[in-house]
């Protein structure tokens, strides 16, 4: 360990960084296929290690991935490491936006929303967002016709703890639970409810699921 000018400690086994990081972009030469004939290509070795992650993912071998994405380009490539960088890159871009859709907090209650419970979806300034099909029938249930068509616009769902509470509570742990009431049309119904918040964090959405 040294101690440098300022008096502070310095680990001599501490990771460059920066190490890592040439090291990746590194040119690497190997031998590819390319319409039956042995080409060298020479590309940095990030690429090839993402070339291998594609091709595991997709349940192929690297040689067939590499060889399908020349065949789409042309009979007789000239540029061959631009052409994978360019695949890698736009299937990267691909894999991100697709991500990014699954992680849409719309995408993640529509999800939680398929439990065999009556569930609801409720933003912070409690106004129901969402419920699905098994809320539905249970306000059904409530007015004694499960033919009638009823919107969730005219039901009121009262928490007894504050929505604020909730999403506090559920910073540190995954669900909570609370008590609740339902009015609909004179009829009242009053049950238990287990939540869970949508990420990210912070979180802006709850959904319950009413387990009695």
């Amino acid at each position: 360990m040294n101690v440098n000018r300022d008096g502070i400690a310095e680990h001599q086994n501490v990771v460059d960084i920066s190490d890592v990081a040439s090291d990746d972009l590194t040119p690497e030469f190997r031998v590819v296929l390319v319409a039956k004939k042995r080409r060298g290509v020479r590309l940095e070795k990030i690429y090839w290690k993402l070339l291998d992650d594609i091709a595991k993912r997709r349940g192929v071998k690297r040689s067939r991935l590499i060889a399908s994405i020349i065949e789409q380009e042309a009979e007789n490539p000239k540029n061959i490491a631009s052409i994978l960088r360019g695949f890698v890159a736009r299937t990267l871009e691909d894999e991100r936006h697709a991500s990014a859709s699954q992680n849409s907090e719309l995408f993640l209650i529509n999800l939680l929303q398929q439990a065999p419970l009556p569930a609801f979806a409720i933003n912070r300034q409690k106004k129901l967002s969402q419920v699905n099909v098994e809320f539905m029938q249970l306000l059904r249930m409530m007015v004694g016709n499960m033919t009638e068509k009823i919107s969730a616009d005219v039901v009121q769902l009262t928490l007894d703890t504050p929505t604020e509470e909730l999403f506090s509570r559920l910073v540190d742990s995954v669900s909570t639970h609370c008590n609740y009431v339902i009015n609909l049309d004179g009829r009242q119904r009053r049950g238990r409810i287990k939540i869970v918040a949508i990420p990210p964090s912070p979180h802006t959405m709850l959904v319950g699921y009413i387990v009695s």
